[in-house]
């Protein structure tokens, strides 16, 4: 008996312990007014992340170093997805039960989906920096993009092709594994149809490739002047370097899954040329860029459109809660910060001007970017006038 009763006396003291250290934990973080972030920190788009949870911190630093919001410190709480869909709703519950006021979500559309109807029916306010697809924001009351819309960039990257560029030949190749790549492909096709373009071959591709000598295949001895595919700069790479193989003399164009700093680690002066659409430039002549850039390289921070996205999301969220007095993150906070976001209109960042619609879409315009090589031998961006 004697026996038995210690081990329940020691079994209350470790529960007392756990509900001690978790209840000053919680009384610890009521202290700050708390930012979620979610996202892939870990795998093979890591970079996406990890840019993203960057950006986020830098605009939480410069805030809490001139003094908070409303007279409280912002304390970032980040989880890794690896981008995945299925782990990207499991961690959209663990920041739900966290307790923030809201959250900058999931950079990828495809996990972006998964995880946006937990932070809705929870009524936290969740921003993706990086969401392109169709849809993303439809019927989700709390729920928005500070991204473009692919059905503003793709249209306006083929314009530039065509009328800028003088290219007439084309090829898709979209990524079957990948929804997001499947709906801006057809998105591609749908805009060079409308230019009477010429698409003279397409291919398909799966998952992430180390091998896509077979599947490129259409393209052999084909008079192609752009490959456009619609997917990210890992299998962009593979794709580059096969088509350096087969002899297809043709540039890599796409969204800002094929951002530079990503795809010329990867490939190096194959890259030069590729073209994209992005929410951002670091090359862009304004003051607020410039001073950008600064900021970033001061805290060794890559000044790219992953970055300067998070941080204007993040940014939008504090300067939304600082506006409407939010102390605290309870819900009725919460419903403040929404009806709030949906009223920001012209908000100048360093990704641009932006406005959100009546669904929470971000309404702006794209950075077109062409890779080149400097005459220092880094790699950089010519941004389209």
């Amino acid at each position: 008996m004697t026996s038995l009763r210690l081990l329940i006396v020691l079994a209350m003291v470790s529960l007392c312990f756990i509900v001690s250290c978790s209840s000053s934990k919680k009384q610890k973080d009521n202290e700050f007014l708390l930012i979620g972030m979610q996202g892939p920190l870990t795998g093979s788009i890591e970079y996406y992340g990890t840019q993203t949870l960057a950006g986020v911190e830098l605009a939480v630093k410069v805030v809490n170093d001139t003094g908070g919001i409303n007279g409280k410190q912002v304390k970032v709480l980040s989880f890794d997805s690896q981008g995945d869909a299925k782990q990207s709703l499991v961690i959209a519950n663990d920041l739900v039960v966290s307790g923030v006021c809201a959250a900058v979500g999931e950079v990828t559309s495809g996990a972006f989906l998964s995880s946006r109807s937990a932070f809705n029916r929870h009524m936290i306010p969740v921003l993706s920096p990086g969401a392109t697809a169709e849809g993303v924001t439809e019927g989700m009351e709390y729920v928005f993009r500070t991204t473009l819309q692919d059905s503003s960039g793709a249209p306006q990257l083929v314009d530039h092709l065509i009328d800028v560029k003088q290219y007439r030949n084309f090829a898709i190749i979209i990524n079957t594994a990948d929804s997001y790549s499947v709906s801006l492909g057809e998105l591609f096709r749908q805009s060079l149809n409308k230019r009477n373009a010429n698409i003279v071959a397409e291919a398909r591709i799966f998952g992430e490739p180390t091998d896509v000598s077979a599947e490129l295949k259409p393209l052999r001895g084909k008079n192609i002047d752009v490959v456009i595919y619609s997917g990210f700069y890992p299998e962009g790479a593979v794709i580059l370097k096969e088509m350096q193989k087969q002899g297809t003399d043709a540039i890599l164009a796409g969204a800002d899954g094929l951002q530079q700093t990503g795809l010329t680690s990867l490939v190096g002066d194959l890259g030069i040329g590729t073209i994209y659409y992005a929410g951002f430039s670091p090359n862009t002549d304004n003051d607020l860029v410039r001073g950008f850039n600064k900021l970033a390289s001061e805290n060794n921070l890559v000044s790219d459109d992953l970055s300067s996205q998070a941080y204007d999301t993040a940014n939008i969220i504090l300067s939304v809660m600082k506006k409407t007095g939010i102390t605290d993150c309870r819900v009725e906070s919460r419903k403040k910060i929404k009806s709030a976001l949906l009223k920001v209109r012209n908000y100048k960042g360093v990704a641009g001007t932006l406005s959100f619609d009546n669904e929470g879409n971000a309404l702006k315009s794209p950075f077109i970017s062409e890779i080149y090589k400097t005459d220092a031998g880094e790699y950089s961006t010519i941004v389209a006038k």
